[in-house]
């Protein structure tokens, strides 16, 4: 596990796996992480990364696990419900729409599955600043605060906010509800006094 980052290595500590997990590491690179995730348990690993490259490595590593090139724009090769853990580490502020990203991975996760981002943990005015300027300079990357994570997960419908920050580290998680949950939600929302 020496190969991993520290965001990774923290990821690994936070992340439970379980037998016959379907999990899908989003900018796999050359698949080490997914390897960590998966090895311990009888899970079933998924790695998806722009480069061609990584992706021959990692197949060639890792020939137990599945690997394709692709981008955070395209999970539609993906089925509704296909995955109970879905992770991006350190890849994040590269996607182009990272609201639409999550909403999709909001529809790939199986009711009960939990997404994980993890990424280095900016100071407030450094990231903002950074923000900043990626719009005025050809720049894709944006960094969200940990609110604008928390609202973005919300918004793609996905609950049971976890944030853990160490150092400079910065991981936050959700939940896809359970059909059991969104009908204690549903039953809690239709409340007669909220009417008025």
């Amino acid at each position: 596990m020496s190969e991993l980052t520290g965001i990774k290595q923290e990821m690994i500590k936070k992340i439970c796996v379980r037998d016959q997990d379907n999990i899908l590491d989003i900018g796999c690179g050359t698949g080490e992480f997914l390897d960590e995730l998966t090895k311990w348990r009888d899970a079933v690993g998924y790695g998806l990364d722009l480069s061609e490259e990584n992706i021959e490595k990692a197949t060639k590593m890792y020939p137990d696990l599945h690997f394709s090139v692709g981008t955070s724009e395209n999970l539609s090769a993906y089925e509704d419900d296909m995955f109970r853990i879905v992770t991006v580490s350190s890849a994040f502020a590269n996607f182009p729409d990272q609201q639409e990203f999550i909403k999709d991975v909001a529809r790939i996760l199986a009711p009960g599955g939990r997404f994980y981002i993890g990424e280095f943990a900016l100071p407030g005015a450094v990231r903002v600043a950074r923000n900043i300027v990626a719009k005025v300079l050809p720049s894709k990357e944006r960094m969200p605060s940990t609110y604008e994570f928390l609202d973005m997960f919300k918004k793609a419908g996905l609950s049971k906010f976890r944030v853990h920050q160490k150092k400079n580290l910065l991981l936050v998680s959700a939940k896809k509800p359970t059909l059991e949950e969104l009908a204690a939600k549903d039953a809690e929302g239709s409340d007669p006094m909220e009417l008025f």
